[in-house]
């Protein structure tokens, strides 16, 4: 049990017992509060038993249609390293024809009357020499292949942030309508307070009316928290795949627990060893790699091929003819209108680029780690103060209620020690759910569990 909840219920159990039994319901002066609707089970309300958070990341990763898409570039990343070997390999054609024909050949011997030619035939050819092409295409693949790897990888921390997100969004959602239960529960003791004063003669009609009216403002904060909670369980079940809402398993806790890694190496790995990071270094080698492919058409092409066709030799123009034959050919434009060298220019642009973003990444991503560790420094302490204040409120609003019973304090002073507890609740629900996406934004940073 959260140690906010058992200031609450001690308090209440105080307020209770030393509320005398047998009061008036209302006065008839009082205005009547309206009741509470809350929402139905066919409304957007969390139904069912709550998702663990592995089972909500599980599930996030199976349906997100971005993890999908990152995975998508791995497999045509891969299949570009394919062709990529491929260059290095002779392609073989299979050509067969059949031809039908009644022109006469000329100079021949008066032959007339259709003449049939058919035959098929394997040719095998390959690049000798591509003036460093293929190396550098392989080079550039891989390269590739490194950067979609690092971007599923990426792509995938994101995601599970995306899925902590929603399933810590969940559990926030249900610890703001337990703050606003609470605080309904003490706004009705505040109120039955007042009207016993009132009943006795030592309270003015204005503080059962400021007491109704705060219980009005609970009536009303719990309908909103209710709707956060909805709303939450309706995002969740998008991400987890559901067509309906879906609901949290709460977790063993949400108090700060110690980092796996040092402060200082953390900062460090990020710059180093960071998804982004890694992918950002494998498009730099790949943007190079093409350079030197675009450079590859300064140098000619050296080519060769051979086959050998089967046929029936007929005197039919355009007919296969049987035999083997070697062919070795030489492609070297002279001029091509500028082309090579706007290739070229493209891709030094891109390095130059690239590079450009390897230095920034690696910047971003050191700065980022330093900032989400102030972050959830921050918010563990936040997290201590907020569970002090939680605690002296709660104190307060036992002395303030006694006093106020006695006819010592002013209904002023049991209202506002009523919403600093509430507020000093909702602060220590904001700092826990604080720390836990910051801590979960720092993994995906990084690409590991923290």
């Amino acid at each position: 049990m959260p140690v906010s909840r058992g200031f609450r219920v001690a308090a209440l159990a105080v307020l209770a017992g030393a509320f005398p039994a047998g009061l008036p319901a209302q006065r008839p002066d009082s205005v009547v509060m309206a009741p509470v609707r809350v929402p139905t089970a066919d409304s957007a309300w969390p139904s069912g038993p709550g998702l663990p958070l592995d089972s909500v990341i599980v599930q996030t990763l199976l349906h997100s249609p971005t993890l999908a898409g990152a995975s998508g570039l791995v497999r045509t990343a891969q299949s570009a390293q394919r062709v990529a070997v491929g260059a290095y390999l002779p392609g073989l054609t299979l050509n067969s024809s059949i031809i039908r024909s009644n022109q006469t050949l000329t100079g021949g011997a008066g032959q007339s009357g259709a003449q049939t030619g058919y035959g098929a035939g394997l040719l095998a050819s390959v690049d000798l020499f591509t003036g460093g092409r293929r190396g550098a295409v392989s080079q550039e693949t891989a390269a590739l292949s490194r950067a979609a790897d690092a971007g599923l990888l990426l792509e995938r921390y994101a995601t599970v942030l995306v899925a902590k997100a929603g399933y810590f969004e969940v559990l926030r959602g249900h610890e703001l309508v337990r703050v606003a239960d609470d605080a309904l529960a003490v706004a009705r003791t505040g109120l039955a307070y007042a009207r016993a004063r009132g009943t006795a003669g030592t309270a003015t009609p204005s503080d059962v009316l400021r007491a109704e009216l705060a219980l009005s403002t609970a009536q009303r904060q719990g309908l909103a928290a209710r709707d956060t909670l909805a709303a939450a369980a309706a995002a969740l079940g998008r991400l987890v795949g559901s067509d309906g809402p879906a609901d949290a398993e709460p977790s063993a806790t949400l108090e700060p627990t110690p980092l796996l890694l040092a402060d200082s190496l953390i900062v460090e790995l990020a710059a180093r060893e960071a998804p982004a990071v890694h992918q950002a270094e494998a498009q730099l080698l790949a943007s190079r790699a093409s350079v030197s492919a675009a450079r590859s058409q300064y140098l000619p092409t050296i080519s060769a091929g051979a086959g050998y066709d089967l046929a029936n030799n007929a005197a039919v123009p355009g007919a296969l003819r049987q035999g083997w034959v070697v062919e070795v050919g030489t492609s070297f434009p002279l001029f091509d209108g500028f082309r090579r060298e706007d290739s070229v220019t493209r891709a030094r642009v891109t390095a130059d680029v690239a590079a450009s973003v390897t230095l920034d990444t690696r910047r971003f991503s050191r700065s980022e780690a330093a900032r989400l560790l102030g972050s959830l420094r921050v918010a563990e302490q936040d997290v201590a103060l907020t569970t002090e204040a939680v605690r002296v409120a709660t104190e307060d609003l036992r002395v303030i209620s006694l006093r106020y019973r006695a006819g010592i304090a002013t209904i002023l002073d049991q209202l506002t020690s009523q919403a600093n507890l509430v507020q000093a609740e909702l602060d220590l629900v904001s700092a826990r759910f604080t720390y836990q996406i910051a801590r979960a934004a720092l993994s995906a940073l990084l690409g590991r569990e923290l």
